[in-house]
């Protein structure tokens, strides 16, 4: 099998365990706190990590900047309450869409925190993204709506967070990387998670565990395709995180997605396509802005 071949079946399972992963929160924040399943979440995906760590030993949980570590976890606490929230509140294929504007926001950040050269290309395909979050959203042709404002909001700091990641790989073994951003939104969610405790039963336990699960194998999938072939491929598939999700939230919640949702997806979509092109073209190493900001 060729390794394009098996870059694109990763993407593919990696798309379906975030589709999983988001259909799960909505289901579960019918009944649960918010911070009882982000509890979850991390909890049992720093519990699915542990095996690499033992394998690799404890010193690759070593940090070389403490400071990049802990923006890192601030941003990705603030993205994933804000981005449950809103998923809870509005169609899933909606706020999936509009997740794709994070890596255009990640490359917008590069160029102010890494210093990264902007290019004019790289600012018209940004643009054409927005846009494309416009058509979605249409400010001033439907009602106001602050959840996906707030699914906006999660987007930048998914964004913002990826240019803090791809510091991080640079000096910092993957373990310490993948580490300890969930090990942090435990900790974090833990007070809230006891203060607002719901017993679940044996089916919502594992619905609950299934979320740190499917996050696990989404970071895995993501991983492992894109060490396997060029990163304007691979993201090719992760288009597939749109119509997944469409289906799941019709089945489960009989959500329709609008016809503008898919234009807008679509719009994005090639525009992050086409900006990790560019930075692929223009630079020896493959457009991590465009990975990281899938790996909160």
């Amino acid at each position: 099998m060729s390794s394009s071949i098996k870059s694109g079946i990763w993407m593919l399972f990696a798309s379906i365990n975030f589709a999983l992963l988001n259909t799960l929160v909505k289901y579960l924040s019918a009944d649960f706190h918010l911070s009882q399943i982000i509890f979850f979440r991390s909890f049992f995906a720093v519990i699915f990590i542990f095996p690499w760590i033992i394998k690799s030993g404890i010193k690759s949980l070593k940090t070389n900047s403490i400071k990049l570590q802990s923006t890192r976890c601030i941003l990705a606490v603030l993205a994933m309450y804000l981005w449950f929230y809103s998923i809870s509140k509005i169609p899933l294929a909606e706020a999936t869409a509009i997740n794709f504007t994070a890596p255009i926001f990640g490359a917008i950040f590069a160029i102010f925190l890494l210093k990264e050269k902007i290019k004019y290309r790289r600012i018209i395909a940004i643009l054409i993204s927005l846009v494309g979050a416009l058509i979605i959203i249409r400010p001033g042709l439907t009602h106001f709506n602050l959840f996906i404002f707030i699914t906006l909001i999660a987007s930048i700091l998914m964004g913002m967070a990826s240019v803090y990641i791809k510091k991080i790989t640079l000096i910092d073994h993957p373990n310490a990387v993948v580490f300890y951003m969930p090990m942090v939104l435990a900790i974090v969610s833990f007070i809230p998670c006891i203060i607002f405790w719901k017993t679940p039963t044996i089916t919502s336990f594992i619905f609950l565990t299934s979320t740190g699960l499917t996050a696990f194998l989404a970071h895995i999938g993501i991983t492992k395709a894109f060490s396997s072939s060029d990163a304007t491929f691979v993201l090719v598939f992760d288009y597939l995180r749109l119509p997944f999700t469409a289906v799941l939230a019709f089945i489960l919640f009989k959500e329709v997605t609008d016809f503008w949702v898919w234009v807008g997806g679509l719009i994005i979509f090639l525009s992050s396509i086409y900006v990790a092109y560019r930075e692929r073209k223009t630079s020896s190493q493959e457009s991590t802005t465009l990975i990281t900001a899938k790996r909160l």
